[in-house]
């Protein structure tokens, strides 16, 4: 994409952004690097490129704003519209836009001609990988946002996936059907996006490449997620709040009036936060 199209496009999305709620000041600075480099770094693949993070934003904005006022009696850090800030985009950005901007390096201009899934030239072989770690990094932060936004509706208690015991909605690490289906269909539409925007020159496959894409999308919502819940699990401090009977936010410290025992340890230590997990988890999905 042309930069000036790209800045173009850019700005609009954070408009757009910023008005709906779903950016902060700050998450609307990074989205515009985000998306700058996204935009312009595809290359020969930039629908595919383009149109997942676009797919990816503007859905995971709609499941974030579903059934607000069901989510704001859940949550206790509840943010009308998500209000993403920089250390979210980051959180959800960062590793597909560095594939983004290495394929923009490693694959010259004029070749047109790159194929996925082949490995016989280097060219081919560098766009197959950082198309297969782009997928995979989108697809688990769609999963987990869908399983996140959707999951936490679910009337069924979920199960905390390393000891499978019921836990609050919202703990870091707690499951639910609804949850897991969520996070394949996240990953799904991830996979169908980027199958339609696949690049395939003439001495190329065709459909088996594009159901391949699909179903690789549909593995990495689920993976991803699953990996987002065994660090929630282990690695994230959840705590309940018996006087609002929430999950306590990240982080969250005692108020002036809150006594120690109001704040009970479900699972998990304190070492990752929840951006920090969503950066591995996707990353992780991403390399796998």
């Amino acid at each position: 994409m042309h930069p000036i199209a790209a800045l173009v496009l850019c700005s609009l999305l954070v408009v757009h952004g910023i008005r709906k709620k779903s950016l902060s000041s700050s998450g609307a600075m990074a989205a515009s690097v985000v998306g700058f480099i996204t935009f312009v770094g595809g290359r020969n693949a930039n629908l595919l490129f383009a149109g997942v993070l676009l797919g990816f934003y503007l859905l995971g904005s709609r499941a974030t704003k579903y059934k607000q006022d069901r989510k704001k009696e859940l949550e206790e850090d509840f943010q009308e519209g998500g209000q993403r800030t920089a250390r979210q985009v980051l959180a959800n950005g960062l590793t597909g836009t560095v594939a983004c901007a290495l394929h923009y390096y490693l694959i010259p201009l004029e070749s047109s001609a790159v194929c996925y899934g082949q490995v016989d030239d280097a060219n081919s072989m560098w766009h197959t990988i950082l198309v297969l770690v782009y997928l995979g990094h989108y697809a688990c932060c769609c999963g987990d946002t869908w399983a996140s936004e959707i999951g936490i509706l679910s009337t069924e208690t979920p199960i905390l996936i390393t000891t499978l015991k019921r836990v609050p909605r919202g703990t870091n690490g707690g499951v639910s059907s609804l949850g897991l289906a969520a996070s394949v269909a996240g990953g799904f539409v991830i996979g169908i996006i980027a199958a339609v925007g696949l690049p395939l020159g003439p001495t190329c496959g065709g459909m088996s490449q594009r159901l391949q894409i699909v179903f690789l999308g549909a593995l990495g919502g689920l993976l991803g997620s699953l990996i987002d819940s065994l660090l929630g699990a282990t690695l994230q401090k959840s705590e309940y709040n018996t006087a609002t009977a929430k999950i306590a936010a990240d982080g969250r410290r005692l108020r002036i009036g809150e006594k120690p025992t109001q704040l009970q340890h479900i699972s998990g230590i304190a070492i990752l936060d929840n951006h920090q997990v969503n950066f591995i988890s996707s990353l992780m999905t991403g390399v796998l």
